[in-house]
């Protein structure tokens, strides 16, 4: 299936109410459903609320109630489910990204780069997983790691067309969020679809700036600020792989000269 349909959900969730920020995810899947689409990507952390601070309490291990629920939900809707979790895994926090599939099973991915107090209260994630699923191969990335041009290439070199994207950007610098997923979708020929929060607290402020990005580095969908929403575009999958071959910037690298940027 080439020509899948992906939305992504900009809400406010309700800090540290996870029962209450988990039925607004229910009602948006329910719009989901409606829209037809294939694939639905909600904000960072949004199960628990963006806080660092407040998550360490309400973070929850695989096969817990959030993820139970989620996993329903998928299947229950036929919509793959792309969610911002404060995950813990044994005696440590993460800040993840899992993909419900709705045959049950799930992908996750920890976000490496940390922004500012987060890495006081999760540890970095070290690894960029891929995904297959019916659609071909699909990555995922969360907030801050869009400014790392590194994240988005190995992904697009492990395969990866489309990358879905949790973040709680910060409001004063959207302009930077939209050139950033504009960049890595054209750098490596892949849609960018990014699923903001809204969220106005001393600690974060974010305005809610949703955006997908086709291949050439457009955006082809974007949510209005400040306003709980969902926006959705079919994509063309196809399109991808025709620039890739037509423009190998792959294959064209000249790795022999990057040393110094591990120096």
């Amino acid at each position: 299936m080439n020509q899948p349909k992906v939305a992504c959900v900009q809400f406010k969730p309700v800090l540290g109410n996870v029962k209450r920020n988990l039925e607004t995810i229910g009602n948006f899947i329910e719009k989901g459903k409606e829209l037809k689409v294939d694939i639905m990507v909600f904000p960072e952390l949004c199960v628990q609320g963006y806080d660092p601070k407040l998550v360490a309490s309400k973070a929850e291990a695989q096969g817990g109630n959030s993820f139970q629920l989620l996993s329903e939900a998928s299947k229950f809707s036929g919509i793959y489910l792309v969610v911002g979790i404060a995950e813990r895994l044994k005696d440590k926090l993460f800040n993840s990204s899992v993909l419900f599939y709705p045959d049950g099973k799930i992908g996750v991915y920890r976000k490496a780069h940390l922004w500012s107090t987060e890495a006081e209260i999760f540890t970095h994630g070290s690894d960029y997983p891929v995904f297959d699923t019916e659609f071909g191969k699909i990555a995922m990335w969360i907030c801050y790691d869009t400014r790392f041009p590194e994240v988005a290439r190995i992904l697009a070199l492990k395969g990866a067309r489309i990358a879905l994207v949790p973040t709680a950007w910060l409001a004063r610098d959207i302009e930077h969020w939209k050139l950033s997923v504009c960049s890595r979708a054209l750098d490596n020929f892949m849609y960018v679809c990014g699923a903001d929060e809204i969220l106005q607290t001393e600690y974060h402020q974010s305005h809610g700036a949703s955006i997908i990005v086709n291949p050439h580095g457009q955006i082809i969908s974007q949510a209005n600020l400040m306003e709980e929403m969902v926006i959705s575009s079919t994509i063309d999958l196809s399109s991808v792989d025709e620039l890739r071959h037509l423009i190998p910037v792959f294959e064209d690298r000249q790795k022999s000269t990057y040393n110094r940027l591990y120096t």
